[in-house]
């Protein structure tokens, strides 16, 4: 005999804390942390060819971050929730600042990267290399989940993005060590500013906000239910993007 679950049976603020809190961490597991690319990325410097797919398609994604918390907001009904985020989005577009914007000095990155391994002048709009499958639909169905009439799934979604940033980050800065002879010392942490950037503060203090987010919109168990679904997709999502990246780069 099957017994159900009654999806409407309310929890505390602190069991919705503490599931909440152990879904975050539980993404340390997902294939999108761990996984071939993350593998080859951080052993072993790849050719020129090979880094402009990875800046191109890394790039195009980390640059509509702030339509996907502006989409977060936009869907959020708590007050509190909305302040968090709008922070969080403050941070992204550089504290006000068109030049620190996070996508622009990840640009200014690859490009200066690619311009060390190409030996000429980089602009990352005009590589030749392709945006792929994955990565638009990272991006489109992102902006979905993103926009979905499930507060709950919405506030999934943002803590799956913030709570696999970090260690993202930290797998990707590991692997542009293997490109340091390309520099001189010090030039090479000046160009390192978008991970350290991240790396250093702003993630962690991301963490925190995207999971009192997601804390504040449960109330039930149907809530949590949502909750996961958001997190889970978008997750699922990012998985898809570097296993494709790491195929294109080595097919089997």
């Amino acid at each position: 005999m099957t017994t159900m679950i009654d999806q409407t049976v309310e929890l505390s603020p602190e069991e919705a804390h503490d599931r909440i809190h152990a879904l975050a961490r539980g993404c340390s597991d997902h294939p999108a942390l761990k996984n071939p690319f993350y593998e080859l990325w951080m052993t072993q410097e790849l050719t020129a060819d090979e880094v402009e797919l990875v800046a191109r398609n890394f790039y195009e994604r980390v640059r509509r971050t702030p339509v996907r918390i502006a989409l977060a907001f936009l869907h959020m009904t708590d007050i509190a929730a909305r302040a968090e985020t709008v922070e969080n989005l403050y941070d992204e577009m550089g504290l006000g600042n068109p030049r620190k914007v996070h996508s622009v000095i990840l640009k200014d990155f690859f490009e200066t990267l690619l311009g060390r391994l190409r030996g000429h002048e980089v602009d990352l709009d005009s590589v030749a290399a392709p945006l792929l499958p994955s990565t638009v639909r990272l991006i489109e169905e992102g902006e979905k989940v993103f926009s979905s009439p499930y507060a709950q799934e919405v506030c999934g979604a943002l803590l799956a993005q913030e709570w696999h940033a970090y260690p993202q980050l930290v797998q990707l800065y590991e692997g542009v060590r293997n490109y340091r002879g390309h520099y001189g010392l010090e030039e090479f942490h000046e160009n390192c500013e978008y991970f350290y950037l991240h790396i250093g503060a702003t993630e962690k203090e991301h963490k925190i906000h995207s999971l009192s987010t997601a804390a504040k919109a449960c109330r039930t168990v149907e809530d949590i239910a949502h909750i996961e679904r958001g997190f889970t997709t978008y997750l699922d999502l990012l998985a898809e993007n570097w296993n494709e990246i790491h195929r294109t780069i080595r097919p089997a």
